[in-house]
C-alpha cells in the first residue's frame, strides 16, 4: 500500500528537476508515516512516498528518476536481510536509485557491508533528524553518507589514546575558538563553504582554513565526522 505526502499548494509551481523524491521503506506504519512527514516538511522540494515492502513500490511504479529511497530495518536480522538481499532488490528494480539503509543496529561491519552492496548511506535510528536530513543532501548530490558514530567505535582506541595527551582535564567546546564553533553549526546544517562566508561575514578562504582546523583537532576525515564527532556541543 503506498502512502505520499506532498504540500498541494506548491507541487504546481515546483519545477520537476528541482524535486527529491524520497521513497520510504518501512514495514511500520507508523515510523513511516511520521518520517514521511518530516522530511516533507523540512524542505519545500522533498515529495515523499510511503511503502511497507519492495514489491509494493515496485507494482505502484519504481521507475522514476533517481529516487532517494530509505530502506528501513529494525533489530540485527532485519538489517542482515536488508543489507543480503533487500538492498539489491531496490537496485534491481531501480537501477538509478541512491539507496540510504536506515537501521537501529550499529555494528561497523554491517556498515561497510551495506555500502560494498550498493547502498549510497547508512542512517542511525539514534540519530536525529538534521542528521538525517543531512546525508539525504549529501547522498542527492552525488556523496556517500558514512556514520562516524558506528565506524569511529573501531578507531576510538587510538584516537582516545591520541587525544588524552592534549585534550585532558578539557571539554572539547574549550578545544574550539567561538568562530569555529559557529562554522561547525552551519557545517551541521549541511551549508557550503561559500554559503558559511556570506552568513557569518567571512571569506570563503577563511571557511576553508577554519574547516582544516576544526578536522585537525578533532582528527575527522570530512564534514560529516565533523558532525558527528562535534554532536555533543550542540
Amino acid at each position: 500500500m503506498e502512502d505520499s505526502l506532498q504540500d498541494d499548494s506548491a507541487s504546481g509551481k515546483l519545477d520537476q528537476d528541482l524535486q527529491t523524491r524520497i521513497v520510504i521503506i518501512d514495514e511500520n506504519a507508523l515510523s513511516r508515516s511520521c518520517l514521511m512527514r518530516c522530511l516533507a516538511a523540512s524542505e519545500g522540494n522533498f515529495v515523499t512516498e510511503g511503502y511497507s515492502r519492495i514489491a509494493d513500490w515496485e507494482a505502484a511504479g519504481a521507475a522514476v528518476t533517481m529516487p532517494i529511497v530509505l530502506l528501513c530495518a529494525t533489530g540485527r536480522k532485519a538489517t542482515d536481510t536488508a543489507i543480503r538481499r533487500d538492498l539489491d532488490l531496490v537496485i534491481q528494480t531501480a537501477p538509478e536509485a541512491r539507496v540510504i539503509l536506515v537501521s537501529d543496529y550499529e555494528e561497523p561491519t554491517e556498515i561497510v557491508a551495506a555500502l560494498e552492496r550498493g547502498a549510497k548511506g547508512y542512517i542511525a535510528m539514534s540519530s536525529n533528524l538534521d542528521v538525517a536530513i543531512a546525508a539525504i543532501r549529501l547522498v542527492r548530490a552525488g556523496g556517500t553518507f558514512v556514520p562516524a558514530s558506528g565506524l569511529l567505535s573501531s578507531r576510538s582506541q587510538s584516537v582516545q589514546a591520541n587525544e588524552e595527551g592534549e585534550t585532558s582535564g578539557r571539554s572539547r567546546q574549550t578545544v574550539f575558538t567561538q568562530r569555529q564553533l559557529e562554522v561547525i553549526d552551519r557545517l551541521r546544517q549541511g551549508e557550503s563553504n561559500k554559503l558559511i562566508a556570506y552568513k557569518l561575514n567571512m571569506g570563503e578562504c577563511t571557511v576553508k582554513v577554519h574547516v582544516r582546523n576544526i578536522m585537525r583537532k578533532i582528527k575527522a576525515r570530512n564534514r560529516t565526522e565533523i558532525a558527528f564527532l562535534t554532536n555533543e556541543l550542540f
